[in-house]
This record gives structure tokens, sequence and C-alpha cells, in this order.
């Protein structure tokens, strides 16, 4: 549900009376009466997977795709309808009279916006997904850094379409690590609740690919955490399935290591009933996955552990002092640092505004093991 509507009232015998009612009408076969939308075939639908929004100069334009379409056990290519109207809603409906065939919105998988629309207000496409009875909360957003969502869906389109690529890098663990994905429900979430937010960002480069997150503040877009701070939200969010920090010892040796898991705490700093600061503690658990390197060498061992906390350390703060830059609590430290601290739950309400002028103070504590011992 999308939580817009109420059910339920404190007549419950008038609400029964009336679905009996509704049953009755609909099995005593009345002519007159439409209560439920008409039946379509299947091969008369146009089941769209992908809807790009983007700013047009007389209103929005709107561009839908289907996924790879299955024609006598052959793939197709995806089918595309574009629309220009004053708003997202007139142009979905102005593409129902387009084509024979009738188009659904109810497979929709996926959301992208172009960089200038979501500069302008991308909380209206958000409000839209809400509001509309086909599209849902779990469609998963994206932006497009520098372009706009219909032209990458169409440049999908030419090799298979875009659906298909983005499930494929939702399910990949190495893409996931640079990007993991946000649904448009998390987003209104983060936006309504702080002010702030976050969502996968897309480049076009020889095919879609991640390009880090796009910072959505005041329901616009604000910023973007890209390299070393994208990989810095998800070691704060845990979300580090898999990623490879390669590290170059003093002995001229080099090792690759591989990061299964990281867990993160924040707790808040007062002193004399003053927020000054966040304390951020990072578990990061990590594989050798290459390297001649002797693991029973604690020296060795520390060498590796001491240089996979610099370069993990590293990343955090850059996330942390992007969202101080921002003013946006897009990663909800708020909420995090007071679970750790319930007790000063008021405070930390009364004194977040200090958010962008807070000490920092990052630790990260590191396991390192092999992926698996020979011996």
């Amino acid at each position: 549900m999308k939580g817009r509507l109420k059910y339920g009232t404190g007549r419950g015998g008038q609400v029964l009376s009336a679905a009996a009612a509704v049953c009755c009408l609909l099995l005593s076969g009345c002519d007159g009466l439409d209560v439920l939308p008409y039946a379509r075939e299947l091969e008369g639908m146009a089941l769209m997977r992908t809807l790009g929004v983007d700013a047009a100069e007389d209103g929005t334009a709107v561009t839908a795709s289907t996924g790879v379409q299955n024609q006598e056990k052959g793939d197709a290519p995806a089918v595309l309808a574009e629309r220009t109207a004053g708003s997202i809603s007139a142009a979905v409906l102005g593409m129902q009279a387009e084509g024979a065939s009738y188009v659904y919105f109810g497979h929709v998988g996926q959301l992208l916006l172009g960089e200038e629309l979501a500069r302008k207000s991308a909380a209206e496409a958000l409000e839209y997904v809400l509001r509309d009875v086909e599209m849902r909360l779990d469609t998963h957003l994206y932006i497009v850094s520098g372009g706009r969502a219909g032209d990458v869906i169409r440049l999908a389109a030419e090799e298979g379409s875009a659906s298909s690529r983005l499930e494929a890098m939702a399910e990949d663990p190495g893409l996931a690590s640079r990007s993991m994905t946000r649904t448009v429900g998390e987003v209104l979430s983060g936006l309504e609740g702080r002010g702030a937010s976050f969502a996968p960002a897309l480049t076009w480069e020889e095919g879609l690919q991640p390009d880090g997150y796009a910072i959505l503040k005041d329901g616009a877009l604000a910023g973007w955490a890209r390299g070393e701070a994208a990989y810095g939200v998800n070691l704060l969010l845990g979300q580090m399935d898999a990623d490879v920090v390669e590290v170059s010892l003093e002995d001229g040796e080099k090792a690759a290591l591989r990061v299964v898991g990281a867990a993160s705490r924040i707790k808040p700093v007062f002193r004399g009933g003053e927020l000054t600061g966040l304390e951020v503690l990072c578990r990061v658990d990590a594989n050798l996955a290459e390297g001649r390197v002797n693991l029973r060498d604690p020296e060795l061992r520390t060498a590796l552990e001491q240089a996979l906390i610099q370069t993990e350390a590293g990343r955090i703060r850059e996330a942390l002092i992007l969202g101080q830059a921002l003013n946006a609590d897009f990663l909800d430290l708020q909420s995090a640092a007071g679970m750790s601290a319930p007790w000063h739950w008021a405070r930390l309400q009364d004194q977040w505004d200090k958010w962008p002028e807070l000490d920092l103070s990052v630790e990260v504590q590191a396991g390192l093991e092999r992926s698996y011992d020979a011996e």
C-alpha cells in the first residue's frame, strides 16, 4: 500500500454491508454497473519496465521502455514510447493513444530522472509515483549524471533494454559495492523525515554504468558522491559485499584485499551539554585475494591491516565531509547517533543544526583472513 488511503470506519457493519451489496450486484450481472476495469488481453498490452523523466521547454518529457521482447521464442528490441506534456500524468495518458497496445505501467521497476529535471525538482516525479494507481513505491530510482534519462533509455534499447542492464547491475555484487539500489519509497522517506536522501547515479560509457550517488536535499539534486565518497557511503551503511583494495608494501610486494563486510556505529560527543562532534567506529572484514604474502607473519599482517584501515577511514571521512558541506544528513546520521545514545535523543534533536560544524572522529578496525587455506 502507498499510504494515501485510509481504510476502516467506526461503523464496521456498514462496510461489510456495502461490500456484500457490491458482490451481489456483480453476481447479478447488471449491464449498467461498471465497478471494475475492463479485462485486457495480455497480447494487447505493452508492459513498461523503465520510465524516464526529463525537463522540456514546454513541460515534461517522459520516455517509457519495455524489457527485451520475446517474440516467437526470439528476442526482439525493447518497445519505446515517448511523450512531452505539461506534467508526467498528461504525458503518460497521451501515450495510450499512440499505439495499438494498451500501455501498462504496473511493471515499471526503474525510474530514471535526468540531471536537469532533478536539479529543478526530483520530488515532483517521486510524488507522481506515490499517487499514481499503477506505479509502485518499490521502484528503483536512478539519477542520470550529466545527461537525460530519455537519451540513455533509447541508447540502452539499441543493445537490449535499460531494465535488463539495471537489473543485472543490481544483482552484481561488484557493481553493488559501487552503487547500491534505492527505492522511491526509501528516498521519499528520507526527504520527508530529514530533508535529505540519496539515490544511485548513472552515466553512459559504452553502456549504462554506475556513477556513485546523487545527493538530494529539499526535494532537488544538491550534489554528487563519487569515487572515495561513494565507497564511504557504502561503508557507513554496511553495503560492502565485494570491493577490492590494492595495497603496495615496502618490500615491493603487492596484495589485493577483498572487502566482504562492514558495520558502523555512530556516537554523539557532548561537552557541557553541547553537541560538539561525532565518533564513527567501523569494523571492516576482508580476505587476502591475491599476493605472495604470508599472513602468519605478524608484521606483514599488521602492515596489510593498517593499509586497509587508512584507505577505508579516508573513504568514510570523504562521505561525512560531503554531507557537512551540503548541510544534508542524507545518511541519517542523527538517527544512528540517537540509537547508540538514546538518553541524548532530545539534545540531538534540539542541536542537530550544528551538524555542518561538528568535529568528526573516524576509527576503523580491520580483520584480515585468507579466503582459503591450503594447509
